[in-house]
């Protein structure tokens, strides 16, 4: 399922957030700022006071509600992590970008689906794990480069693969494509190609941005 709060969320939290901008956590947080997100942006990180100049909040239990959550933390932290955000901060939104899942071993293929059960039960969309995110016109999600400056005119483009989705929008930058959106799903756990694909059917308006 894919829901209006990973789409156009109005409040996002960065699991993992860093303040080294090299390590995926701090990247994202990064982009999000400098991005076009006008929302609220929440950053957590147990051993850190401030993350890039914003207050940090040490533990799930101090953010506030938030209704997406971007998750950049070892794979077995994410169960518990998208238990307490779904159950007490009326999460209905995750992004994971961690690893070391399904596409590595049987124990991290457990752990994915338990996610994806916890997802299913609050009605709460997942994207990946093992991805470098999502790009829509409300925010940039990624911990990777380019970041395309979005435009409505421009494709909607999903790709399984991160580092094939980076291949394709730097070359197709160089040749003067434009981007509405971009969409890393990576195990595609609950949500995959065919889920965004159908939602963007869903929601499509002749001559809007499908993601508005």
């Amino acid at each position: 399922m894919i829901t209006t709060e990973l789409i156009d969320p109005h409040s996002i939290a960065v699991i993992g957030a860093s303040n080294n901008t090299g390590k995926p956590g701090g990247k994202i947080f990064y982009n999000i700022r400098h991005g076009s997100f006008s929302g609220e942006l929440y950053a957590m990180n147990p051993k850190e006071e401030k993350i890039q100049g914003n207050p940090a909040f040490r533990d799930l239990m101090d953010l506030p509600e938030t209704e997406l959550a971007i998750l950049a933390i070892p794979s077995k932290f994410c169960e518990e992590a998208v238990e307490i955000m779904a159950r007490e901060k009326r999460t209905r939104a995750f992004i994971i970008i961690s690893a070391g899942f399904s596409e590595e071993h049987d124990k991290g293929a457990a752990i994915e689906k338990r996610i994806t059960e916890i997802c299913n039960r609050y009605e709460a969309a997942l994207i990946g794990p093992n991805c470098i995110g999502v790009m829509t016109p409300s925010y940039q999600g990624v911990f990777t480069l380019p970041i395309p400056k979005l435009d409505p005119a421009g494709c909607d483009f999903i790709s399984g693969s991160g580092a094939t989705a980076v291949f394709i929008m730097e070359a197709g930058l160089q040749k003067g494509l434009k981007f509405n959106s971009v969409f890393s799903v990576g195990n595609s756990a609950q949500n995959g190609v065919e889920d965004v694909l159908e939602y963007m059917d869903q929601t499509f308006r002749p001559g809007e941005s499908s993601l508005t």
